[in-house]
């Protein structure tokens, strides 16, 4: 969560009252002439003309929109650009709104217009001291389709729960890019300056964040620390950042009204979040890039100025002054430069953006430190740091053919697991990553096991033999030594041996509920135990019922207590029956990712030697 440093905001704004004389839109006809103020390079605010070419009147939910062609021989040659979101737009020095939306590949200049009244209605909101919903930008809830659930590994939610779209094969939707409405008018992109950013980074990056209405943009901070607040005026650049420290990622966009302190941005939603707590910049324009598809503005990051406090469908909102609290991560990397290196960051804390925005970070502290290359290992270990709650710690290893985006992927996808948790907020206190880089390839295969003992009592000992195979290199054999407990009656028994991740995927299908987190509290404390893939594992099987309850596991409960925590009798627990009852698990670390999997059969018998 966003906390304002300082004085807290009033419980709620004062009514906006347009301190520049403004037109509605049942003043606005075809043929009118318009201004538009926007900033092409540097900081200073110019003019464009354009011509009115109509209203398009929409319903209550996406409002009405008023459609402009631009005249100006400067913006007929560059186009539309993004970045020219929120740009005042004057009808007869009366502002009538501010310029939101376009087309791609568009052969002529139009533009839509977003009314001045609806976005003066998003300053009326209420903004309380602290946030009740969402503290970043995550985007209007989604329903997913049936059946859908946003799962990490083998966790995941309820299955019988509708869940928000963002899941961990991908972003969250966009609210913007749902607003397609006309014909393929859709918001403009909004540009993310990125400085900082290793160029290996860029591609993968923008990919993931396109989905969500950004255009990727090389960036920088502004010559000796850009404009103060005080050139926050109608038509300025401004930026709201989404990650600061060793990267800087910012959105640029443009001022439409400022009113003392209050200002109002960009035209339409960031993400269409309610009430939120992010951090407000000044900017600079370095150029605006003409392209066939669609025209962009490159611009740098100034000085911190203020705060977001509300997205809305018609607008952003915020404030001049304050300082919002970001998210603290802190990346560790040895092994990949001489000497170990340290970054530091801070995030927006956000379930759509912040795995992204952290796996990002942390894949760019291993680039700049030159952990790049398929021929190495990645160790990691992700630290996250709740209040109320011990810290959870997961660790793993990659050794494929592309550990450094098999790394990056592995950290953010526990962290979009826990952010889309449909039971409450997640909120960190810190988020810290270590991470140690290999040369070769230390991974080992499965190729054989066998049980050394013929028969095992009850209460007994018994080995299982391994043969495992280094990558490009020799075989070795290795022995787990398992118990079989002494209630165990006399039978087959199944026994497993194989890798961490294979292991946890053939205990989920037969124990699902063990792997159905049933709060955010269950999750921390299960995601806790997650096994690593740098171990040989066997585990010992029987086929018996097991029943999780409220978070708590009962392996070979009697009939009675299955039917009553199983079965329908219970009321507000969330129960489940599986076949297996784990009966012994065994593990050794090995120097490296173990894949593979076998079963093979122990015979349990009391008279066995």
């Amino acid at each position: 969560m966003l906390a304002l440093a300082g004085p807290l905001l009033p419980v709620a704004a004062a009514a906006a009252k347009p301190t520049v004389p403004t037109l509605d839109v049942e003043g606005i006809h075809a043929g009118q002439k318009a201004v538009v103020k926007t900033v092409f390079a540097g900081d200073r605010v110019e003019e464009f003309d354009a011509e009115i070419v109509g209203v398009l009147h929409g319903g209550r939910v996406e409002g009405d929109m008023i459609l402009a062609r631009a005249t100006s021989e400067r913006v007929v040659r560059l186009g539309v650009a993004a970045g020219m979101s929120g740009s005042p737009v004057y009808v007869d020095g009366r502002l009538i709104g501010a310029l939101s939306s376009g087309w791609n590949f568009s052969r002529e200049p139009l533009f839509g217009i977003t009314p001045i009244r609806e976005m003066l209605e998003v300053l009326d909101q209420p903004t309380q001291a602290q946030p009740s919903g969402t503290a970043g930008p995550t985007g209007a809830e989604i329903v997913a389709p049936s059946g859908s659930s946003t799962r990490f590994r083998e966790f995941r939610w309820d299955d019988g729960a509708a869940e928000p779209v963002a899941s961990s094969a991908g972003p969250a939707p966009s609210a913007r890019r749902a607003l397609d409405t006309t014909g393929g008018m859709t918001p403009l992109r909004i540009p993310l300056a990125c400085s900082g950013l290793d160029a290996r980074a860029l591609e993968p990056l923008g990919r993931e964040l396109e989905a969500l209405g950004f255009a990727v943009v090389p960036g920088g901070k502004a010559e000796a620390g850009g404009p103060t607040a005080d050139a926050l005026v109608p038509g300025a650049a401004v930026a709201v950042d989404v990650l600061r420290g060793d990267l800087l990622l910012s959105a640029i966009g443009t001022v439409t009204y400022r009113d003392g302190d209050r200002v109002l941005i960009f035209g339409h939603p960031f993400f269409q979040s309610g009430e939120v707590r992010l951090p407000l910049s000044t900017a600079s324009i370095t150029t605006v890039v003409a392209s066939q598809m669609s025209s962009f503005k490159l611009g740098v990051t100034g000085r911190e100025a203020g705060v977001v406090t509300q997205d809305r469908r018609a607008a952003v909102a915020g404030r001049i002054g304050g300082v919002p609290r970001l998210l603290p991560v802190s990346v560790a990397v040895r092994g990949a430069a001489r000497e170990p290196r340290a970054f530091r960051f801070e995030s927006i804390e956000d379930r759509a953006l912040a795995p992204q925005l952290i796996a990002l970070a942390t894949m760019n502290s291993l680039l700049e430190s030159g952990g790049a290359g398929a021929s190495q290992t990645v160790r990691w270990k992700l630290e996250l740091h709740r209040r109320g709650s011990a810290p959870l710690t997961i660790s793993d290893v990659s050794a494929g053919d592309a550990p450094v985006g098999d790394f990056a992927g592995s950290v953010a996808s526990p962290l979009r697991f826990l952010f889309n948790n449909p039971f409450e907020r997640l909120t960190l206190d810190s988020v810290r990553v270590l991470v140690e880089v290999g040369p070769g390839r230390d991974q080992w295969t499965l190729r054989g096991a066998r049980v050394l003992d013929a028969a095992v009592r009850p209460g007994a000992k018994f080995t299982v033999r391994c043969e495992l195979e280094r990558w490009h290199g020799e075989r070795e054999e290795h022995d787990l030594i398992l118990t079989v407990p002494e209630e165990v009656p006399e039978g087959r028994y199944l026994l497993w041996v194989g890798g961490g991740d294979e292991l946890s995927r053939y205990e989920a299908a037969r124990l699902p509920w063990r792997y159905r987190p049933t709060s955010l509290d269950d999750a921390w404390r299960r995601l806790g135990t997650l096994r690593p893939g740098d171990a040989l594992y066997a585990a010992l099987f029987a086929r018996a019922p097991e029943v999780t309850s409220d978070g708590r596991d009962y392996p070979e409960l009697p009939v009675s207590a299955l039917a009553l925590l199983a079965g329908g009798q219970t009321a507000g627990d969330f129960a489940g029956r599986g076949e297996l009852a784990r009966l012994d698990e065994k593990r050794e670390s090995l120097a490296g990712e173990v894949r593979g999997e076998l079963q093979l059969q122990v015979a349990v018998d009391r008279d066995a030697p």
